[in-house]
């Protein structure tokens, strides 16, 4: 059984918002799908999870590049003065 996929385009998309959309959708079909399959075959369950996570790590790094303050680690000490 073949199954296509709607948004596995995504990769084609050169606008990175565009892409990011369109991947975050192709993640929720793929996700649907390996939840189906999980009680008929470990095999078909186990390809779509890893397909599924390579997705999702592709997500974080595309939405660190469209989304920086979102996604950023960085943290501002908090600052106080003292008056002597």
């Amino acid at each position: 059984m073949t199954t296509t996929w709607q948004y596995a385009d995504y990769i084609s998309d050169t606008d990175n918002s565009s892409r990011l959309a369109r991947l975050r959708l192709h993640i929720q079909e793929v996700a649907q799908r390996t939840i189906s399959v999980e009680g008929r075959s470990s095999t078909v369950s186990a390809v779509n999870q890893q397909y599924l996570n390579s997705l999702k790590g592709e997500e974080t790094e595309l939405a660190q590049l469209v989304e920086p303050t979102r996604t950023s680690t960085y943290r501002r000490n908090p600052v106080t003065f003292r008056r002597d």
